[in-house]
């Protein structure tokens, strides 16, 4: 069974605040969509989509991208 993430955990995993994780970093296109237990009050995501999520998308970005942020 996948572990489960909470926005918090998203955020934390992204250094930025729950609001950013929130308003931003899930509506991202392509952002996987919330786990089947998730409840509007308690909103999750299976830990290892997010993963494979960010693994992609760092690998898109060039580093000088990265370098000037």
């Amino acid at each position: 069974m996948n572990d489960l993430m909470t926005l918090e955990d998203i955020a934390q995993m992204h250094h930025c605040s729950m609001r950013h994780a929130r308003d931003v970093l899930v509506k991202i296109p392509g952002f996987p969509d919330e786990a089947p237990t998730s409840t509007p009050r308690n909103r999750l995501w299976l830990r290892n989509e997010v993963r494979a999520f960010v693994s992609r998308k760092v690998a898109r970005i060039p580093h000088m991208a990265l370098k000037a942020a």
